[in-house]
Formats: C-alpha cells, structure tokens, sequence
C-alpha cells in the first residue's frame, strides 16, 4: 500500500512538472532515488504521531512521502506559491492524506502546535530552526536532510540531538534537533 501510493505520487509529480515547474525529473526511477527515498529515509528518526511541519514544501517533498510513510502524522505543509500550494492540495486529496496547506510564508503564520519540523533546500539550518522556534511544542524535533560537511548549529531554544548518516544517499547526513526552549 505505502509503495503503491508513493508510486501515485511520483506520477502525479511528473504528470504536472512541467505546467507547475516542480523538477526537471522525467524519469520515476531518477525522482524516486533524488526525492522519494532521501524523504523516507527521514522517517527513521522521527516520531509515528504528532503534528509535521513541512516549510518550503514545493513538489511536496519530503512532507508527501513522510505522511505516506507515517500515516498517523498529520501534515502542515507551507507553500507560499499558490499553484504549487493547490497541488498539494490536490496531493493530499488523491491520496487521501490527513494535512493541511497553507499558501503563505511560514513567518506570517500564527503558531502551529508542531512536534516535528521538516524541509529541503529552503535556506541554511540556522534559518530553518528559527523558522520553525515560532510554531513548535514543547519538546519538538525538527529533522534535516544535510550534506555530510554540515557543521551542527547553535540556535538558541535547540538542542543537536544526534547526526546520522544516511545508507541510501550517500553524500548525505541526518542532523536531530530537540526543541529546549519555551513555546508560544
């Protein structure tokens, strides 16, 4: 059921990439290595429930293929791009997913209550956690597909919890953040 429905996805992302300039990728077997699998390989060290934060959310990666790996998360995703943030919407409908979509930037939004926070390529670690400091609960996590040369950040209110490296993407680690500080 999970491959089957990561499978939907992938389709659905090379049906539309061209229209809604999401990837370059034509081939599944191409965005399944670049996209599917580094998103999945995140699961590992994230909890099974809870509230996700997807930022920068785009195609839908890694928040789409971490919500069919994890069904019992429910999915925030922000996509300031409208059309892309329709997509997913339509994503979230096809695949009968349990999220919400919000078409705006994250700093504009209120608090979220988010256990996990999660995205790919939207800015520096630095930037990402202070993004994610104004949405998250107590003893949240947030979690990053990084290069292996990543040096771990201090921000203020998170915690390194650990660094993995990632068997199925070579060039890549896992760093773990656990959210310390006080929560709005």
């Amino acid at each position: 059921m999970e491959q089957e429905r990561l499978n939907i996805y992938t389709q659905e992302v090379l049906k539309f990439r061209k229209a809604l300039n999401l990837t370059s990728i034509s081939k599944a077997s191409v965005f399944n290595e670049r996209f599917i699998q580094p998103s999945v390989a995140l699961a590992d060290w994230m909890p099974d429930e809870g509230r996700l934060l997807d930022i920068g959310s785009g195609m839908g990666v890694p928040g789409i293929p971490l919500l069919i790996a994890k069904p019992q998360l429910y999915g925030v995703l922000v996509e300031r791009r409208k059309k892309r943030a329709e997509f997913l919407r339509h994503l979230g409908r096809k695949l009968n997913l349990n999220m919400d979509v919000y078409d705006a930037d994250i700093n504009d939004l209120s608090h979220l209550g988010i256990d996990v926070c999660v995205a790919r390529a939207v800015t520096n670690i630095e930037g990402l956690l202070l993004m994610c400091s104004r949405h998250v609960n107590a003893g949240a996590m947030a979690v990053f597909p990084v290069p292996r040369e990543q040096a771990v950040v201090d921000v203020e209110g998170w915690h390194i919890e650990a660094v993995h490296d990632v068997d199925a993407v070579e060039s890549q680690q896992i760093q773990c953040y656990r959210w310390e500080g006080v929560s709005t």
